[in-house]
């Protein structure tokens, strides 16, 4: 016979703890595993976690298992090195890859001799597919490229007629390069980066959403009984046309109203503009298509105008002298604020006018130099109409 000991209440309940720990643990490890494998990476994950060069592992490896190649779709790059990492090689982000500047970590991106993007220090994000993005952890992530021209920096690839043009966002000039399929060589425009040369702080830069006409201003006022609108772009990429849209309720509907046709390509600012001859009575807002050559659009911020109390003012004479005057249609049967702005905006003269329906008011000038002004009346009920005046001596 063969004695076994018997167990005791205390080591019933021990071997069950155990048997709920271990349970606890598997069901743990098993979430932990889900989770893991919803951030994996299929191109896998790559970590810097010493300072030095990113390619040729000089003096010392600075990498955690391998290196990033050349071209990484859907892969994960973290700079968690407690120092400077440079970058001495080309990467291209593809097929939704992410690049982390971590805490403490600086990336410095220097020039080189390059005469292709394949043989220069850059980081190109693919605008082509999946989003790819940059991102610094938080205010100790750095990025420098102030010594990045040329085919170095941090750049987007977009579309363009027979193959790809870069865009470049971080780095000195120039901005944008152009391909020539007929020659297989890119020409370049001059500026500087998009948004300069360096950058820390809690950031995400993203290859989606690249609108292809970047503005730098829209405006819409009210010139006696039109709106004029204006607008600049300061970056063209493959732009086809401007689509120039009215809402009369709010914007609940928007029709289109025309069109204007965009350069193409330009990394310089332009301008443009777009008469509305027939606005609606009250409030009318406008608002931009920016419409690219395959399709693509985005929409400009809306400005409203107020076709109100204000319906027709006339100013005489133009050019003026010594006096001008600025008579009211019937329409003005409230008070008006009449101002005269130079060309930077400073107003130089106001007068409030009551009743001011149909009334002729006098404005003093002559003690002003000779140029360009504006004469503005503003309605109680917020309606704007600008009026252009030339002072001659």
């Amino acid at each position: 016979m063969v004695y076994r000991k018997p167990h005791s209440i205390t080591s019933t309940f021990v071997n069950m703890n155990k048997f709920y720990s271990l349970t606890t643990l598997a069901i743990a490890l098993t979430l932990f595993a889900q989770t893991v494998s919803a951030q994996t990476y299929s191109g896998g994950t790559y970590t810097a976690l010493l300072p030095g060069v990113w390619h040729g592992n000089t003096p010392t490896p600075i990498w955690q298992a391998a290196e990033p190649p050349a071209t990484c779709n859907n892969c994960l790059i973290q700079i968690n090195a407690a120092g400077t990492v440079t970058l001495n090689t080309h990467v291209t982000l593809t097929g939704g890859s992410k690049l982390v500047i971590g805490s403490g970590a600086t990336l410095v991106i220097p020039t080189s001799s390059a005469t292709d993007f394949t043989s220069g220090n850059n980081i190109i994000l693919d605008g082509t597919g999946a989003q790819n993005q940059f991102q610094w952890a938080d205010n100790t992530s750095l990025l420098d490229a102030g010594g990045a021209d040329g085919y170095n920096g941090v750049l987007i690839s977009v579309p363009g007629s027979g193959g790809s043009n870069y865009l470049k966002y971080y780095g000195t000039n120039p901005v944008l390069f152009t391909f020539d399929p007929g020659t297989s060589t890119y020409s370049t425009l001059a500026g500087n980066a998009i948004y300069g040369a360096t950058q820390t702080g809690a950031q995400t830069l993203s290859s989606s959403g690249t609108l292809p006409i970047t503005l730098s201003g829209f405006s819409a006022f009210l010139d006696k009984e039109v709106v004029n609108l204006t607008w600049s772009s300061q970056l063209e990429i493959n732009s086809d046309h401007f689509a120039v849209e009215r809402s009369t309720d709010a914007g609940a509907h928007w029709s289109a109203i025309g069109t204007v046709a965009a350069h193409g390509l330009s990394a310089t600012v332009l301008n443009y503009n777009f008469t509305d001859s027939k606005p609606a009575t009250g409030t009318n807002q406008y608002r931009l298509q920016l419409v690219d050559k395959d399709g693509k659009y985005a929409y400009s911020e809306v400005k409203a105008v107020r076709n109100g109390l204000i319906t027709a003012i006339s100013i005489y004479p133009n050019p003026a002298r010594d006096y001008v005057n600025v008579t009211l249609a019937g329409g003005a049967a409230q008070g008006v604020v009449i101002r005269l702005l130079n060309q930077s905006g400073q107003m130089l003269l106001e007068k409030n006018v009551s009743n001011a329906a149909g009334t002729t008011v006098p404005l003093a000038v002559g003690n002003y130099p000779q140029g360009n002004y504006l004469i503005v009346v503003l309605g109680t009920d917020g309606s704007k109409q600008v009026s252009k005046l030339m002072i001659s001596k």
